[in-house]
């Protein structure tokens, strides 16, 4: 497949899923399974709520955007900038050129979320 081809593919299909997340919410369809740790533990991991936190952030609801998952409307935009380098700039070694305590700081910052938004002093950090 010629990489040109490619690229549009992989962007017709990315559109195609943000077009159908901006549509359905996460939270009203019963085809999106919930979390696997939140069903059988009570508990939410770092990726609870990012679902409905790009759902809302599609629609341009920020607060409730942010209500959902903080973390993941701070981590999209390096995201997308990874997804843009690597389809515009061909660049398919910008992930792994990134430096391993970046990786680790990562790392940690997810760990720690998941640790917090789980103790009641940190509730406003549930999904909501």
């Amino acid at each position: 497949m010629r990489p040109g081809l490619k690229n549009l593919l992989v962007v017709a299909l990315i559109g195609a899923a943000a077009f159908l997340l901006w549509w359905i919410h996460p939270a009203e369809n019963k085809a999106i399974p919930q979390c696997l740790l939140l069903q059988t533990t009570g508990l939410h991991c770092p990726g609870c709520g990012s679902l409905r936190s790009i759902h809302f952030l599609l629609q341009g609801n920020l607060a409730a955007a942010w209500a959902m998952n903080p973390l993941t409307i701070l981590l999209l935009p390096g995201l997308v900038f990874l997804g843009i380098a690597e389809l515009l700039f061909r660049r398919h070694d910008i992930a792994t050129r990134i430096p391993p305590v970046w990786l680790w700081l990562l790392a940690a910052v997810f760990i720690l979320f998941g640790i917090l938004r789980n103790l009641p002093a940190f509730a406003c950090l549930a999904p909501h």
